[in-house]
């Protein structure tokens, strides 16, 4: 075979992109009755766009973004993450708020594939835009918490902190600064960037030497200003009232520059070290610098990948041939052209068919019908289309009786199968 996908990504195969249906009829559901409506952003956006709101010293910026300039020479990227495309999406097209948001979007990080996070990958996020209270932010854990213990993800766990404001993180930063010059020497030229740039990202370091230089650094929560003290309070209150377990973390900062305030992450322990399922808090100040007013917002965003693999396990990604409800074995010509015209009728009656078209005697059509997986094969022939009654054979029982049509769409195990998306209604 000449061609191979590119590294990083994957292709979604049938037994995946089912179980991927079913997460967003699920996530669909539970968004609406909350009152989030759907967005979606395009693909690509200027690059200015990300390189503003993540920050210049974000790993995004500057090492995993995927920019391009088109033939118009604009400088532009792949989506890396949804946030900054949203909030632009509602100053630009002047959306009133509060508005509540949902999206599921494909993302494009050029970084080392991870467990369960490839270079495409899509997430599902929600976002509340325009309003500042702590509730606001204890209802988006809760609603992640509830939908995260729907799909069984295994090992859960929230880790929650907070990272201040405009007006106490100052006076945090410049002690940061202090201890991580004392430690100067012991840093990675990553941190060593960071720590001139952007101070509180030497959190999200993964070299060994840094975390254990950091665990003696100062807390952000022995800085906090009363409002934000307040804030946090409230929205520990808040995940106790619901009775939500959850672990504070004073090194979670998150990996991005428009955060503020509470930042939360849901992880699962079966993701070993990249443990990280869903990741969020508030970003009072993104709006800001897209050039918008003073807005405050909070959401949160998880990966589909990483969601699916402990939820449903490993073998959600193996795809093996699914089965087929119903499988017509037409003999002959007439019998063909009538079981095409057979399958539709079924079909409408909400019944699953397929039909085996391939020319070939009763014993040739039973065996690729085994093949196939065909649970039900119903016999066109000749005869049977002149009595009107056709043979039903259960391939797992190997039982077979003579039916009518009508008595075919009145057997109750031929459902839709795998289920189509509905309403969610009775």
């Amino acid at each position: 075979m000449r061609f191979k996908r590119v590294k990083g990504t994957r292709d979604i195969l049938p037994g995946e992109a089912l179980a991927r249906r079913e997460l967003e009829q699920m996530v669909y559901e539970k968004f609406s009755r909350a009152g989030f409506l759907p967005i979606l952003t395009p693909t690509f956006e200027a690059y200015e766009l990300y390189q503003r709101s993540t920050g210049e010293a974000s790993d995004i910026v500057i090492k995993e973004m995927y920019r391009f300039a088109d033939m118009g020479g604009r400088d532009l990227a792949l989506r890396p993450e949804a946030t900054p495309s949203v909030m632009r999406a509602v100053l630009e097209n002047h959306l009133k708020i509060p508005i509540r948001l949902w999206y599921a979007m494909t993302m494009f990080r050029q970084d080392k594939p991870q467990k369960g996070r490839y270079r495409e990958h899509t997430q599902i996020g929600v976002e509340i835009v325009g309003e500042a209270e702590p509730e606001a932010d204890v209802e988006l854990v809760k609603l992640g918490y509830d939908l995260f213990t729907e799909m069984g993800i295994n090992g859960m766990y929230l880790e929650l902190n907070t990272i201040g404001c405009r007006k106490c993180r100052p006076g945090y930063t410049k002690k940061l600064v202090e201890f991580l010059k004392e430690h100067h020497s012991e840093l990675c030229s990553d941190c060593k960037v960071r720590m001139k740039r952007n101070p509180l990202r030497v959190f999200d370091c993964k070299v060994k030497s840094c975390q254990a230089v950091l665990k003696n650094a100062p807390s952000q929560r022995e800085y906090l200003c009363e409002d934000c003290k307040l804030h946090f309070d409230q929205v520990k209150r808040g995940l106790e009232g619901f009775s939500i377990p959850y672990q504070e973390n004073d090194r979670l900062v998150r990996g991005l520059d428009y955060y503020s305030r509470t930042v939360v992450e849901f992880k699962s322990r079966l993701l070993g070290a990249q443990d990280t399922l869903c990741g969020g808090g508030r970003y009072d100040y993104l709006a800001e610098e897209l050039g918008g007013p003073s807005t405050p917002a909070t959401g949160f965003a998880f990966g589909v990948e990483r969601a699916l693999l402990v939820s449903k396990g490993e073998e959600v990604f193996d795809f093996t041939q699914s089965p087929i409800p119903l499988l017509l074995l037409p003999l002959g010509d007439e019998a063909r052209g009538y079981s095409l015209r057979l399958l539709f009728k079924l079909r409408e009656r909400g019944i699953p068919a397929q039909a085996e078209f391939r020319a070939g005697g009763l014993s040739k059509q039973l065996k690729r019908a085994d093949a196939r997986n065909a649970e039900k094969v119903l016999i066109v022939g000749e005869d049977e289309i002149a009595k009107a009654r056709f043979i039903l054979r259960d391939m797992k029982k190997g039982e077979q009786s003579k039916v009518t049509i009508e008595e075919v769409q009145s057997i109750p195990e031929l459902k839709i199968h795998p289920p189509l998306l509905t309403s969610g209604e009775d």
